[in-house]
């Protein structure tokens, strides 16, 4: 049996969740941001470092292919703050965070080891429980 390679087969993974509960797509597409943005940003650095065979006209595919993803990512962020405000979808949980919006249970529970997204989480539930210095240093 062939396998697809794990970018085109998380590409069409996303499709189809994307059409079965796109509610749930945009709050955990919150937390995987940025992929298409960066893949932008990597080609036009390229482009302005004038490397060969990365030309102007190289921003176009780029565009193509990591524009959606970029749009998605955005579209999800808003979304995602939106249900932590509790405005919107307060009968979905994000898998991530695990918690529903607004229920007052902020303690973090750790993702299963297999979870391809085990770093992410841990790195945000680290960042949102740091403490804010109001010194200069």
């Amino acid at each position: 049996m062939h396998r697809l390679p794990r970018p085109i087969a998380d590409l069409f993974c996303l499709w189809r969740d994307l059409a079965t509960s796109p509610r749930q797509v945009l709050l955990n597409r919150s937390h995987h941001q940025w992929r298409g943005a960066g893949f932008i940003a990597l080609v036009a650095g390229l482009v302005a470092v004038g490397v060969p065979g990365f030309a102007p006209g190289s921003l176009i595919p780029a565009l193509l292919l990591g524009g959606p993803s970029w749009a998605l990512d955005l579209a999800g962020s808003y979304a995602h703050d939106l249900w932590e405000d509790g405005r919107i979808w307060s009968d979905l949980e994000c898998e991530c965070c695990g918690s529903d919006p607004g229920d007052g249970d902020d303690e973090f529970e750790p993702p299963a080891p297999d979870d391809d997204d085990w770093l992410g989480c841990e790195l945000e539930r680290l960042v949102r429980h740091q403490p804010v210095s109001t010194t200069n240093a």
